[in-house]
C-alpha cells in the first residue's frame, strides 16, 4: 500500500509541542516503521513521537535531532505507511453499501468502536460508530470516511 502524503514542499518544520496535520501525517509513518503502530495519531508531536523521529532520522541515516525538517519530509514522503491502499479505497458516508463497508464495520468493531452488524450497509449506528471514531483520534467529526479516517483506521492493530 501507498500511503502518499504532501509533497515536501509544503510541509512546515514540525518537533516537540507541535501541532496539526502534518504530525497527524508523520505519526501515521512512523507507526508503519519504527513505532509499531505505538502512536496515537493524535496531530500532537509530544515525546512519544520525538523519540520515534529520533529512531526514524538514526534507521534512515539522517542527523538524529527529533525535528522534522526538509531531509526528514524527504524520506517521510515516499514511505508505504500501510498494508492497504487507502488511496483505492472509496469515501464512504450514510448511505453507501458494498465490500468497503463490511470491510469498515469489521475494522470498528474490531477496535472497540461499535458492536455493528457486517451487513455492507452505512446507517445510522455505522455512522455515529465512525462520528465516535473521528472524534477519539482527533479528526474531523463528519461520520464521512475519507482518506484521513481510513488513514487512522489502517494504523490500529485488530
Amino acid at each position: 500500500m501507498t500511503y502518499t502524503t504532501q509533497t515536501t514542499s509544503t510541509r512546515l518544520t514540525v518537533s516537540l509541542g507541535s501541532t496539526g496535520q502534518d504530525v497527524k501525517d508523520l505519526q501515521v509513518v512512523l507507526n508503519a516503521t519504527v513505532a509499531d503502530n505505538s502512536l496515537v495519531v493524535d496531530g500532537v508531536f509530544g515525546n512519544l513521537t520525538k523519540a520515534a523521529v529520533m529512531a526514524f532520522q538514526k534507521e534512515n541515516g539522517l542527523t538524529i535531532d527529533g525535528i522534522v525538517g526538509s531531509q526528514t519530509w524527504a524520506i517521510v514522503d515516499t514511505i508505504d505507511a500501510s498494508e492497504n491502499d487507502i488511496n483505492s479505497r472509496p469515501v464512504l458516508r450514510f448511505g453507501s453499501r458494498g465490500e468497503d463497508v463490511e470491510y469498515l464495520q469489521r475494522r470498528l468493531n474490531g477496535i472497540g468502536f461499535g458492536s455493528l452488524v457486517v451487513d455492507g450497509i452505512f446507517g445510522v449506528a455505522t455512522e455515529e460508530s465512525v462520528k465516535k471514531f473521528q472524534k477519539y483520534y482527533g479528526l474531523t467529526v463528519d461520520g464521512i470516511v475519507g482518506s484521513q479516517t481510513w488513514a487512522t483506521l489502517e494504523t490500529i492493530d485488530v
